[in-house]
C-alpha cells in the first residue's frame, strides 16, 4: 500500500512539474511577443518619421526644380517672375519652428519621381495626404499670386525675406577671404611680377556710379595691335593683323550679353535670354554644346588669354570651338613696358601660333589686344580700393565687359556676381572646386566685382535670381568734359 501510494505522488509531482513549465512558457512566449511588438512599433514610428521626412524633402526638390506638375512651374517661370523668393519666404514661414526644411532647401541624392512613389507606397495614406496638402500650400502662391489680395500678400513676406538674400558686397575687402587667400592674394601683391610702380592716389570719397562710370570710359583705350605699331611692321604681320581696330570691326550693338565661365551658371535655364542679344561674349574653352538651356547657343566674341594659344593641351589648332565669332587674345605685359619690350618678352609665346592660325585661317576675324588697356583698367581699380591689390593685370572677364560697354548701348552680365546659385565650382564645363575662381587669387578678381557691383544699373533682385548686371553703353553715357 505504502509503495502504491508513493508511486502516486511521484506521478502528481511530474505532472505538476511538466504544467508548470507549460505555464511559464507560455508567459515567456507572450511576454516576448509582447517586447518584440513594441520595439517594432518604435521602429516603425521611426522608419515612418524618416520615410515621411524623405517624402517631404523629395516632393520639394521636384517643386524648387520645376519638375512637379503646377501651372507652369518650369524653371524659367520660377526664375522669370520672382516665385523662386516668394516660395523660399513662404518655406521658412510655414516651417520656421520643425527641422523639416532648412533654409538652404538642402536635397536628397539621386531622388526621383521613381523614388518619391515609393515612398507614398510605404508610408499611410493619411501620412502622405497630410503632409502633401502641407507642400501643396507652400506652392500655392506660384500658382494664385494673380489675385490682388495674393500679390498683396506676397509683396509682404517678399520684403521680410529680401534680408535675407545674400548678394555681393561692393565693399568686400580681403579680410572676407579665407585665411588661404588672403596669404595667395599677400604674396601676389608682394612678389610684382610686372613690376608695377603705382603712382596715382588713392580716391578721398568714393565715387558714384556716374562718376566711377565715366572714369572707365575716359582712362581705358579699348584698342586692339594694328599693323604698323612698332614692332609689328614686318611682311609677316601685314598679312596677319586685321586692317581695323577691333572697335571698328565690331558693333554697334544695341544690346549686349557677357557669360561668365562661373559653375553657378548651371541649371540657371538662362540660355533663350542670353541668346536674345545681338551679340554675346564668351571666354577661353568655355563650351556651348550640352549647355544650351544655360548657357545659349550663340557666340559672337571670344576672348582668350595667351595660354590657350601657347600650350599645346589645350589644342588651339584643332578644337572647332575656336573657329565660332570674332577671337581676341591678351597676354599679360610689364606694367611699364611697351610694345617693342613686350615683344621680345611675352608671359607666353603665342606670337608664333598666334600668325600659324591667322594663314590656316584667314577668313576668321582674329585680334590681339593692346597691353596698356589692362594696367589702365588696373590703375583705376587701385585707385577706388583702400588696400593694396594683388599686382597682376585684371581677368578676362572685366576686360570682356569694358569691351562690350565699349560697342554696346546695352551690356548684361551673367554670374560675374555670383547669384542665389553660389558655388566653389569654377567652370560649368568642368567638376573642380576652389573658393579662388570666385574669390580671386592671381586676378584681382573681388576688387573687380566690388567695381562692377558700384556701376550696376539694375537691381539686386536680378543679381540674387539671375546673377546679371546691367550696364550702360558708353556711347549713351553723358560725361563732364576733362579737357
Amino acid at each position: 500500500m505504502a509503495r502504491y501510494r508513493l508511486g502516486t505522488m511521484k506521478k502528481v509531482c511530474l505532472f505538476a512539474s511538466i504544467m508548470l513549465f507549460c505555464l511559464y512558457a507560455v508567459f515567456y512566449k507572450m511576454c516576448f511577443q509582447k517586447g518584440n511588438l513594441l520595439l517594432k512599433n518604435r521602429s516603425n514610428n521611426t522608419e515612418t518619421k524618416r520615410l515621411q521626412y524623405n517624402l517631404i524633402q523629395c516632393t520639394l526638390q521636384e517643386i524648387l526644380e520645376g519638375k512637379e506638375d503646377v501651372d507652369k512651374s518650369n524653371h524659367e517661370y520660377i526664375a522669370q517672375d520672382g516665385s523662386w523668393k516668394t516660395f523660399e519666404a513662404a518655406q521658412n514661414d510655414q516651417f520656421s519652428s520643425g527641422t523639416i526644411l532648412k533654409r538652404n532647401n538642402s536635397r536628397i541624392k539621386g531622388s526621383s519621381k521613381s523614388e518619391i512613389a515609393v515612398l507614398k507606397n510605404l508610408l499611410p495614406a493619411s501620412v502622405v495626404t497630410r503632409n502633401l496638402s502641407r507642400i501643396r500650400q507652400l506652392k500655392q502662391p506660384l500658382i494664385d499670386s494673380n489675385t490682388s489680395e495674393k500679390s498683396t500678400k506676397i509683396k509682404h513676406v517678399f520684403k521680410k525675406q529680401w534680408n535675407s538674400w545674400t548678394i555681393w558686397n561692393e565693399d568686400s575687402s580681403s579680410n572676407n577671404l579665407s585665411r588661404r587667400l588672403q596669404t595667395v592674394k599677400n604674396n601676389y601683391a608682394s612678389l610684382n611680377k610686372y613690376a608695377v610702380k603705382f603712382t596715382g592716389t588713392r580716391k578721398s570719397k568714393k565715387l558714384s556710379s556716374k562718376e566711377l562710370l565715366c572714369e572707365l570710359k575716359q582712362r581705358v583705350q579699348v584698342v586692339s595691335i594694328q599693323f604698323g605699331d612698332e614692332p609689328f611692321t614686318t611682311s609677316d604681320w601685314r598679312a596677319s593683323i586685321p586692317n581695323k581696330n577691333l572697335t571698328q570691326a565690331l558693333g554697334p550693338f544695341t544690346t549686349c550679353a557677357v557669360v561668365a565661365s562661373a559653375g553657378s551658371i548651371l541649371r540657371s535655364r538662362l540660355g533663350e535670354e542670353i541668346d536674345a542679344h545681338d551679340a554675346v561674349l564668351r571666354f577661353n574653352g568655355a563650351p556651348t554644346i550640352g549647355f544650351e538651356s544655360d548657357v545659349g547657343r550663340r557666340t559672337t566674341i571670344r576672348i582668350i588669354n595667351s595660354q590657350v594659344l601657347s600650350r599645346q593641351d589645350h589644342k588651339f589648332h584643332d578644337n572647332n570651338l575656336y573657329r565660332t565669332g570674332v577671337l581676341l587674345v591678351w597676354d599679360p605685359a610689364p606694367y611699364s613696358a611697351n610694345l617693342t619690350e613686350w615683344f621680345k618678352h611675352p608671359d607666353y609665346e603665342f606670337f608664333e601660333n598666334y600668325k600659324r592660325y591667322r594663314q590656316e585661317n584667314p577668313d576668321q576675324p582674329f585680334y590681339i589686344i593692346n597691353p596698356k588697356m589692362q594696367w589702365q583698367l588696373w590703375n583705376i581699380l587701385q585707385e577706388n580700393t583702400a588696400e593694396d591689390i594683388q599686382r597682376n593685370p585684371p581677368s578676362s572677364g572685366l576686360m570682356g565687359i569694358l569691351l562690350m560697354m565699349t560697342i554696346c548701348d546695352q551690356t548684361d552680365v551673367y554670374e560675374f556676381l555670383p547669384s542665389r546659385r553660389r558655388t566653389d565650382l569654377c567652370h560649368y564645363y568642368e567638376r573642380f572646386q576652389d573658393q579662388a575662381c570666385t574669390m580671386g587669387a592671381y586676378h584681382p578678381l573681388m576688387f573687380e566685382k566690388n567695381l562692377v557691383k558700384r556701376i550696376n544699373q539694375g537691381s539686386d533682385e536680378e543679381i540674387y535670381s539671375q546673377g546679371k548686371v546691367r550696364l550702360p553703353g558708353f556711347r549713351t553715357l553723358q560725361c563732364p568734359n576733362t579737357e
